[in-house]
């Protein structure tokens, strides 16, 4: 039998919070840890068997805390790994772009990326503001929904 492994999320969310939305529900069927990364050390992630990152991405970038907490990673040899975000931009061909440099960034550590998940999310930032923002509602049910299966697919791959 083998035994469960220790997974941990680190996440970031600004503004409605989308990225954490879907942060505590993947956290809540993983069985995982959670944590912003002003609240853990980069070397505690050495204790884990797993490791999922998650954040908004802004202007073609995940959020400058999670870019600075890569950054800081140790090499991380034998870890496997997920990426989540949440965007306001839906198209596809931006998203799988940035999703790719987050990811060559993670792998640059060492961490076995095995998936990754993107949903949008109400985004009304800058002069979106004016117009009551883009996505409103977002992450709903049905993102919240999707993002319970990519845990569930996770757990099989974890």
């Amino acid at each position: 039998m083998t035994s469960k492994p220790k997974i941990i999320i680190i996440y970031e969310s600004y503004h409605h919070h989308n990225t954490e939305k879907v942060a505590h529900i993947l956290a809540q069927r993983l069985q995982a840890d959670l944590y912003k990364p002003s609240k853990i050390k980069p070397a505690q992630l050495l204790n884990y068997d797993s490791i999922g990152i998650g954040t908004g991405i802004y202007f073609s970038k995940p959020h400058h805390k999670i870019h600075s907490f890569l950054d800081k990673l140790p090499l991380l040899s034998n870890k496997k790994s997920f990426l989540f975000t949440t965007s306001g931009n839906i198209n596809t061909r931006y998203i799988q772009g940035v999703v790719q440099k987050i990811i060559s960034k993670m792998g640059g550590k060492g961490l076995k990326v095995i998936d990754s998940f993107s949903i949008k999310g109400w985004d009304t930032f800058g002069p979106l503001r004016l117009v009551g923002g883009i996505n409103r509602g977002h992450p709903d049910l049905k993102d919240l929904y999707n993002a319970e299966l990519f845990a569930n697919k996770l757990l099989n791959e974890l």
